[in-house]
């Protein structure tokens, strides 16, 4: 399943582009800022870019693909 090791920026307004790091990345089917689901692209296997989504609040970000959920656990992003 995915692995988040590190995203940044860390805070940011909605419309911001975040740059999450990690593994297992290959097939993402979701990204979701605190459960609402964002538009995201696949730079790689190891990193994805994904835009902060209207109605998304200070919380964890996830990464979904057919393996399973990774997610930022107490690292949380910080919505302006």
């Amino acid at each position: 399943s995915p692995q988040i090791t590190s995203f940044a920026p860390t805070t940011g307004f909605v419309g911001t582009v975040v740059t999450i790091t990690g593994s297992n990345f290959t097939g993402t089917t979701a990204v979701n800022f605190n459960g609402v689901p964002a538009v995201f692209t696949q730079v790689s296997g190891t990193q994805l870019k994904a835009t902060v989504p209207p109605g998304a609040t200070t919380g964890s970000i996830t990464v979904t693909n057919p393996s399973g959920t990774g997610t930022t656990g107490a690292a949380r992003f910080k919505v302006r």
